[in-house]
Formats: C-alpha cells, sequence, structure tokens
C-alpha cells in the first residue's frame, strides 16, 4: 500500500497519483456510455486529468473571471460534500447546439428552459458517473442530490461552494478533474469536475481509493 496521505502538505503518493487517475477513467467509462445512450451520438473522451489541487490553483486553472455555466449538487452517503459541475461558456454553447440539432456556432446565450436542461442533463450525467465510479472503487454508496443550474462568473461559484462544505470544516484543497469530449464530427467540448470535500473526507477517500488499487 502507498504512502498515506500527509494531512500538513496533502501531497499525494505515486499510488494516490495512479488511484485518482483510476477513478477518473472509470468516471469517463461511465459517462460516454450514458452520453451516447441519451444523445444516439458516439462521444470519444480523452483520458481525463485528476489531482488533488489548492482552490486558488483552481482558480488560476479554469480562470476565476471565466463565465461558466455550473451545475451544482449535495454529495451524500458514506462521504460528503458539495460538487461542481463547469463548463466554460463556449462549451456550453457547444454542448445545447449538439443536444438540440443545432448549426454549430447557433448558441450565443443561456436563456430558455430547454437549453438550461441540456446542460443540466449533461452535468447530472458527469455527477452520477463520477459518484457511481467512487462507489464501485470503494464498495460503499454514494447519491447525489437533484442538481441546480447556475450561469455566471466562475469565481462566485467556487466561493458558493466553498461556504456550502461548512466554513468551519472547509479544506483548502479540492478534488479536481478536466473532461474533453468530442462527436463523430470531432466538434468538441470539456468540462470540470470538482469535488468539495470535508478535510477527513478528502483523505479518508484518497487512502481508500489508495487501498483500492493496491
Amino acid at each position: 500500500m502507498g504512502e498515506r496521505l500527509k494531512e500538513e502538505d496533502l501531497v499525494l503518493s505515486p499510488f494516490q497519483q495512479g488511484a485518482l487517475n483510476e477513478l477518473g477513467n472509470i468516471a469517463s467509462c461511465h459517462a460516454v456510455t450514458s452520453l451516447a445512450e441519451m444523445t444516439g451520438l458516439t462521444l470519444d473522451i480523452d483520458m481525463p486529468s485528476a489531482d488533488v489541487v489548492q482552490i486558488a490553483e483552481a482558480k488560476e486553472v479554469i480562470d476565476a473571471e471565466k463565465i461558466v455555466a455550473g451545475i451544482s449538487l449535495q454529495l451524500n452517503g458514506e462521504f460528503t460534500g458539495n460538487l461542481r459541475i463547469l463548463f466554460p461558456v463556449k462549451s456550453a454553447f457547444a454542448i445545447i447546439d449538439i443536444l438540440m440539432g443545432k448549426t454549430p456556432g447557433d448558441t450565443k446565450g443561456i436563456e430558455t428552459d430547454m437549453e438550461k436542461s441540456a446542460l443540466l442533463e449533461i452535468g447530472n450525467i458527469l455527477a452520477s458517473s463520477f459518484c457511481d465510479a467512487i462507489s464501485d472503487l470503494l464498495q460503499f454508496p454514494l447519491l447525489p442530490s437533484t442538481p441546480s443550474f447556475s450561469f455566471g462568473m466562475m469565481g462566485a461559484m467556487m466561493e458558493d461552494a466553498i461556504i456550502a462544505v461548512s466554513y468551519k470544516e472547509k479544506t483548502d484543497y479540492i478534488i479536481l478533474l478536466r473532461c474533453d469530449f468530442t462527436d463523430e464530427s470531432k466538434k468538441g467540448f470539456y468540462g470540470y469536475i470538482m469535488l468539495f470535500p470535508r478535510m477527513d473526507g478528502l483523505k479518508t477517500i484518497l487512502n481508500m481509493l489508495d487501498a483500492a488499487v493496491n
């Protein structure tokens, strides 16, 4: 078994990084299958990048000033936390074009209920796939709440997620996965899965993932 997660710096051992990558792989397989069933399209996903990063670093990666479409939900079960699915605005528009059969570039805003529903459905599939991947690896139930939709500045959504976890017990670290999708015509979109766990939950899940792949 790899080295246990260090509380003082949260540096991942090679085993823990491998376990996190495996989680991303399993989640992506679930997501691609579900998205293909929903859309009737053959979707491919690149090998997702997965890591534990400081919140400040995540803001730099995504760009705190960037406009994004966000899907938010609470995780319940053996592990609790707040989950955010974020799509940069161009990817959000591309998703709507693909799912609603529009010409690429037609969507210029997110105003109708149908447009919001399309993004909510994609976000819900990604969230469910992530939860299923955790449950498959760690053998415990993890259920996402009903998702809610928002559209605005990424930095504000990050702050909302931090508050939702609980200010007193929040961690400065999150689990961050980037997922890149393409369809048959090579049109693509990407998004981020961001898990805001409590500190004890973050250490527990990483050590359990470590044990699961060793």
